[in-house]
């Protein structure tokens, strides 16, 4: 898919923004009655929690300082008003340390300068918004004094610093595949419950650390408080991910199957599959159906495995049949009961004789029958690629679906296999 970068084409680059960055903290801290001592204790407990990261749903890792950058707006207060000038001095010199210690730590140039610049322009969104939210909530005599006007500006100021976190994600993601930008923000979207854990960490803990003249402040508690929740919670993300992963190497392994018994072509599934999740991220596919239609082109051919019976082959069997024996071994997995009826109709064909397109056909069993079709095509027959994208053509009238056939060119064109 690619990774989250920016382009660095002069090592100057990052050694101007840095000096920007040192150079806007020290303006900052010349507007503000807060010690620099204090700011800058802040600022290094950002920059450290930078290098403790979360795995997310969209391959992305969070780091844990989006949640010490949520806590700044309720823990930098100067004559009982959020002090932006301290916490952006804060933001400025913790993203500055983050460059630093993720430049030493030999990460790439280019998603450190995406991270920071991400998180910067998130945290200055989120700061604004917080010390609006709170001025404007307290104009309003039922909330006015109350704990309520800094957990609705929190909540809407940290809604806009996701938002803005996963449009930037999505406008820096580069690979070979050319994603769509709405893919990938659909995408991003997904790691919501991790961002709201990171988030919700730092509220939790800003509300308990309190001011001085707070009669239940906690102090250095706040610490417990937020951080065993918080532990639990990365532990769950952590065995979810590695879940999730474990999960896909199983079917994977279970793919292969009918490859290892001589009953289909080496790699046939693992390239079917690849060329099946581009075609259905070019024709607008969400994550999570591409994730489905990924295990049902893996599992497309699990029914082969019957073909070791000898009253199978003497009875005779189609394409169907194979189509439907193996869903229902994949349905005995509760979990891929909508993966086994795409792997049931991945043969119908899109339209019949005299009939319009089945519209109740899944999108990703004709994206199955059609990749796995040119598979076949081009690694059994022998075919080239533009012989093989002949043989779709040929079949678009009724086999086919033209819109499939057109996103398999497209992807063979971006993968430079056959001319644009």
């Amino acid at each position: 898919m690619g990774d989250p970068r920016v382009s660095v084409r002069s090592p100057l680059v990052p050694v101007v923004w840095a000096l920007g960055s040192a150079t806007l903290a020290y303006l900052l801290m010349r507007e503000t009655n807060i010690s620099v001592i204090q700011v800058g204790i802040w600022a290094i407990l950002l920059a450290e929690a930078s290098l403790v990261s979360l795995p997310a749903s969209s391959g992305n890792r969070l780091s844990l300082a989006i949640a010490v950058s949520a806590v700044l707006p309720f823990v930098l207060i100067s004559n009982g008003s959020i002090d932006l000038a301290a916490a952006g001095a804060a933001s400025a010199m913790g993203l500055l340390g983050t460059w630093m210690f993720r430049t030493l730590r030999s990460d790439p140039a280019e998603e450190v300068m995406a991270a920071v610049l991400r998180h910067g322009f998130g945290v200055a969104a989120y700061l604004v918004v917080f010390a609006g939210s709170v001025s404007l909530a307290e104009n309003v005599p039922v909330l006015a004094g109350t704990d309520w006007v800094r957990l609705i500006a929190f909540s809407i100021a940290a809604s806009l610093w996701f938002l803005i976190e996963t449009s930037l994600w999505a406008s820096m993601v580069f690979g070979r595949n050319r994603l769509s930008r709405r893919y990938l923000w659909l995408l991003a979207v997904k790691d919501w419950p991790v961002v709201l854990s990171l988030l919700t960490t730092g509220a939790l803990f800003g509300f308990a650390w309190g001011q001085p003249e707070d009669p239940v402040r906690l102090g250095f508690w706040a610490i417990v408080i937020a951080g065993i929740p918080y532990g639990f919670a990365h532990l769950a993300f952590y065995r979810s991910q590695e879940s999730r992963r474990t999960y896909g190497q199983t079917i994977r392994a279970l793919s292969r199957i009918p490859e290892v018994a001589g009953l289909s072509p080496k790699g046939h599934s693992d390239r079917t599959s690849g060329m099946a999740i581009e075609v259905g991220q070019d024709l607008g596919m969400t994550p999570d159906e591409v994730t489905d239609l990924q295990y049902s082109a893996l599992m497309h051919d699990i029914g082969r495995i019957t073909l070791n019976e000898p009253s199978i082959l003497k009875m005779g069997f189609t394409d169907e049949d194979i189509a439907r024996w193996g869903a229902e071994i994949v349905a005995e997995a509760p979990y891929l009961s909508h993966v086994a009826l795409l792997v049931r109709q991945q043969h119908q064909p899109y339209r019949r004789p005299g009939e319009e397109r089945d519209l109740e056909l899944p999108m990703a069993s004709k994206i199955i029958k059609a990749t796995s079709a040119y598979d076949h095509a081009t690694m059994e027959l022998g075919f080239s690629p533009l012989e093989a994208l002949e043989v779709l053509h040929r079949g678009a009238a009724y086999d086919f679906d033209p819109d499939v056939v057109q996103a398999v060119r497209r992807v063979l064109e971006r993968r430079k296999v056959v001319p644009a």
